[in-house]
């Protein structure tokens, strides 16, 4: 379980201290990795659902959750560590920070792109559930601040650990890996339904006075929040008080206990509104689960799966050039492959995660945020008999109504402490591209003016609070290498179709002073793919950016023995369709119908 303090900071993480023999009896014991991923990508290891798989082997109820019981960090590797990387020099620097502050220009003209909002926070879902810490200040590491140079790769390599576990197994949903210290293992069980113990506990909206959308139907549209913990005595402020200093300040501040701080998983999910209602859906797709009849390992690897299944056939295609996608698919993701056979992980339950993709390449939604939304009918667009308040959700507003923003209305004052009935998203107007504030913004090199000012960063260093110049600096001083050096080695291997590479003018256009530092022929990763995607029109990645996304995350997949990937019923690969035939859940609309969220 992690707690954030402040998105782009601060992690901390409750973790027992792992006593070395179990460390070793565990590593041996665990099986959640494919032993040869570049040629077992057929390989069956775990009985997927009650009904009979194919070809698997009964792991025990252990398996249920198929992580292992180390607390071995994550690792982060670099795809290509001896690619060149950008030039190192005082210009470098200068010109990076003068590229941020283009980046935070608002683009002239149509800014609108065909992809749906829900996009831009599926995919920070999915950042959250696999990644954690790059974007983080880490001690003699990745400070970003005043005059820095490139980190030798090696002690990156060594010393930034992935605090995920590396696989779209939903530990950001569950929370509850082995290993953890007391507190976290004691929030991972308040999170279970107490008196339904096979679903996960959601939290009930206040009420906000002037109504609230129809669906869902019921109350549980929220997160579970611990002012609602230490009401039923689950928590005490002297438990909360005599927590380590790092771990205290997630749930106490000056003014006593945060009474509005999401219990979940990870809470960068309740770092705004948006991400956090999606959190609720998947809480909510457990629950349905269950609801079918289905014990509580069950229903969680039926979510896994839906998940897996959405990511690589729902979420790719829609962001992903479409014959890279196919190419990757149809092939098996051997790039991730090799990449996991020259990185095998010290714990077979946590995948190696390319620094390339987490740190630069999986970063262009931040350019797809919007500064407003059509939130719902009190907070957008007017529904005949409800009174709207304000004619969109500003993105001030997304975070004040989260955990941190302690959600500032006088109906949700202690002891009231959940988020306002008036604030429960319409998905209908976040599943489809149909006018400005429905869409996502294109994927372009700019970014939406509240990014260059981020209402919940701490103003020193300043650099905190600009996301391109964050996003920007910490890809040099993580010393990535650059998107031609990428690019070439990619090439080299001979896995794939040539990539093409943009043109030292193609890159610079309208920015000339990227020129004079050779930044237009080493460029950076998180620059390049959004250039890449602004050339073909801003509605998918280009060409880089398509296989750095493609291959990490289908490569996640394939190389997961307890994935859907990996399972078949009946001769074939498990799909929603072999689960629900006559509705299967095969888009981000249908999960959130069978979840109750969506007519």
């Amino acid at each position: 379980m992690l707690f954030s303090l402040s998105h782009g900071t601060r992690i901390v993480q409750d973790a027992a201290v792992p006593q070395p023999a179990a460390l070793e009896a565990d590593r041996a014991g665990g099986a959640a990795v494919l032993e040869n991923p570049a040629a077992q990508l057929e390989r069956l290891d775990v009985k997927p659902l009650s009904a009979v798989v194919d070809g698997a082997t009964d792991l025990g109820p252990e398996a249920g959750s198929l992580r292992s019981m180390s607390t071995a960090p994550g690792a982060f590797r670099y795809l290509f560590r001896d690619a060149p990387g950008l030039p190192e020099s005082p210009a470098t620097l200068a010109a990076l920070d003068q590229l941020a502050d283009s980046m935070a220009t608002e683009v002239t003209g149509p800014g609108d792109a065909s992809l749906a909002p829900i996009l831009t926070y599926f995919g920070q879902f999915i950042d959250h559930d696999i990644t954690a810490n790059t974007d983080r200040e880490v001690a003699t590491i990745s400070e970003i601040a005043g005059d820095i140079a490139p980190m030798d790769r090696v002690q990156v390599e060594d010393k930034l650990d992935n605090l995920r576990e590396g696989t779209l197994a939903l530990d950001s949903l569950y929370g509850d890996s082995p290993g953890q210290g007391a507190f976290a293992t004691k929030l991972a069980g308040l999170m279970r339904h107490p008196t339904f113990t096979d679903k996960m506990r959601l939290g009930v909206t206040a009420d906000s006075g002037d109504g609230r959308p129809p669906l869902p139907a019921d109350p549980a549209a929220d997160l579970l929040r611990l002012g609602f913990l230490m009401d039923r005595g689950d928590i005490t402020a002297a438990e909360l008080n005599a927590l380590p200093a790092d771990l205290r300040a997630n749930f106490v501040d000056a003014d006593g206990p945060i009474r509005t701080r999401a219990i979940i998983g990870d809470g960068r999910n309740d770092e705004n509104l948006l991400v956090a209602q999606l959190h609720v859906a998947f809480l909510r797709l457990h629950n349905r689960m269950v609801d079918l009849g289905n014990d509580f390992e069950e229903a969680r690897r039926l979510t896994r799966f839906h998940y897996q299944w959405l990511v690589l056939n729902a979420f790719l295609p829609s962001i992903c050039a479409g014959d890279v996608v196919d190419e990757v698919l149809a092939t098996g993701a051997p790039l991730y492959a090799e990449f996991l056979a020259d990185n095998p992980p010290a714990d077979p339950a946590k995948m190696p995660m390319p620094l390339e993709f987490s740190v630069a390449g999986f970063r262009f939604g931040h350019s797809m945020v919007r500064g407003g939304y059509d939130h719902n009918r009190f907070f957008g667009r007017a529904v005949a008999g409800s009174g709207q308040i304000a004619p969109f959700a500003s993105f001030v507003q997304l975070f004040q109504f989260t955990g941190s923003g302690k959600m500032p209305s006088p109906l949700t004052a202690d002891p009231k402490t959940s988020l306002p009935g008036n604030w429960v998203i319409e998905w209908d107007r976040f599943v489809h591209a149909e006018t400005p504030l429905r869409s996502a913004r294109r994927i372009d090199t700019h970014l939406a003016p509240p990014l260059d000012d981020m209402i919940n960063q701490p103003a020193d260093p300043a650099v905190m609070k600009r996301l391109a110049s964050r996003n920007l600096r910490r890809g040099y001083r993580l010393n990535i290498p650059s998107a031609q050096g990428v690019i070439e080695a990619i090439n080299a291997t001979g896995l794939y179709r040539p990539i093409p590479v943009l043109t030292p003018e193609q890159v610079s256009e309208g920015r000339d002073f990227l020129t004079a530092p050779g930044l237009d022929a080493a460029t950076p990763v998180w620059f390049y793919v959004l250039r890449e995607a602004e050339q073909v029109g801003g509605n998918h990645l280009g060409a880089l950016g398509s296989h750095l996304v493609a291959n990490t995350l289908i490569g996640l997949v394939v190389n997961d023995a307890g994935s859907y990937w990996n399972a078949k019923i009946g001769g074939h690969r498990w799909s929603p369709h072999l689960f629900q035939p006559s509705q299967p859940i095969d888009s981000l609309k249908a999960m959130l119908r069978f979840t109750g969220l969506l007519a």
